[in-house]
């Protein structure tokens, strides 16, 4: 009871937060200048980001398909797919989640043990962990003073003039607020401390063993270098994902490379937070903040964080909608041959 109600307390505190994220972003914007301004893209490019975001899912499918050969156990292009889509749909709503059904529906078509299919999921997610660092790496190397800057005026900047100033000048609100919030957190840790005692032991075993099976798993890689190649294909097309939304109006058309590196590195971290709705608010600020340091106006810098954030939205729901429809057909036709087994044949029985 107490696990349930500390996964709903999350839940709603991570829904609260991306709403108050959206509201903060979406209040201060004029909704029929942007539609002025939408009205204005070539949206013919918009088909091109589709097309690569497709790739990103065959990719990925391929790149399971290959974990889940070396532990043993074959799945179908079709359904590892299906459990891809359904899973990144699920995320959507609510994060982390997805993972669970995207192996509890692959178990369901091809039986195979749910804790392979999790260590699978595990060593897939830190693949891309250590792939969105040295993605971050390359930015902070190549875009270095862009990084800085941005880190400066929505990190050093705000916590300074927001906090520390104000407390040194003697503003005793801010000084009871981080108080408070010191007190309370010491609060919730001790009262919480027993369960996270008792839990943490078990739930970092847990993750270890899960991730020595993936890294297992890997080195039973038979193509060690296709699995790379697959990994590096994923982040080529997330980066052309966002460089083609570039080419929708003439504004944004100027920025290059290496604002669409920036921008892949730093929404790929609101992505990320496990905000409801993709990082709803956390993905829009972020990248509204880099357009800002390329010289994108607030309102186009707003608009395009809108749309890339838009057009995976609807991509995710399409996509998800595409793999509910393979599940359930793979799922009936696999019941019909089950039935079909087991019904005796009318002539036989004559005989």
């Amino acid at each position: 009871m107490k696990q349930k109600a500390l996964q709903s307390v999350q839940y709603i505190v991570l829904l609260a937060l991306g709403i108050t994220l959206s509201w903060l972003f979406f209040r201060t914007l004029d909704l029929n200048e942007m539609r002025a301004t939408i009205s204005t893209g070539n949206f013919s490019w918009f088909y091109m980001v589709m097309l690569v975001s497709v790739m990103v899912y065959i990719f990925r499918t391929l790149r399971w398909q290959m974990l889940i050969r070396a532990v043993g156990y074959e799945a179908s292009f079709a359904n590892a797919f299906s459990a891809l889509s359904i899973s990144y749909f699920v995320n959507f709503a609510v994060p982390r989640l997805g993972e669970v059904t995207r192996c509890l529906s692959l178990k369901k078509q091809h039986n195979i043990p749910f804790m392979q299919l999790l260590g699978t999921v595990i060593i897939e997610r830190v693949v891309d962990v250590v792939s969105l660092l040295l993605v971050l790496l390359l930015t902070l190397l190549l875009q270095f003073s862009v990084i800085i800057e941005f880190v400066k005026e929505n990190v050093v900047t705000p916590f300074y003039e927001g906090v520390i100033l104000k407390i040194q000048n003697g503003n005793q609100t801010i000084l009871i607020g981080a108080i408070t919030v010191m007190g309370l957190a010491a609060l919730l840790f001790f009262y919480f401390r027993r369960y996270i005692r008792e839990r943490s032991p078990r739930l970092v075993l847990q993750f270890v063993q899960g991730l020595k099976d993936g890294l297992t798993s890997i080195g039973k890689l038979e193509r060690k270098g296709l699995f790379i190649g697959y990994t590096a294909l994923i982040w080529i097309c997330y980066f052309l994902m966002t460089y083609f939304w570039f080419f929708v109006f003439k504004e944004t058309s100027v920025l290059g490379w290496g604002a669409c590196l920036t921008i892949l590195s730093i929404g790929s971290i609101g992505r990320s937070v496990p905000i409801q709705g993709g990082g709803m608010g956390a993905y829009h600020f972020l990248v509204q903040q880099v357009c800002l340091l390329y010289g994108l106006g607030g309102l186009m810098g707003k608009t395009l964080a809108t749309l890339i954030h838009a057009g995976q939205t609807f991509f995710t729901f399409a996509m998800g909608l595409v793999g509910l429809i393979i599940f359930f057909v793979g799922y009936w036709r696999k019941k019909e041959v089950v039935i079909s087994k087991h019904t005796p044949n009318p002539s036989q029985e004559g005989n």
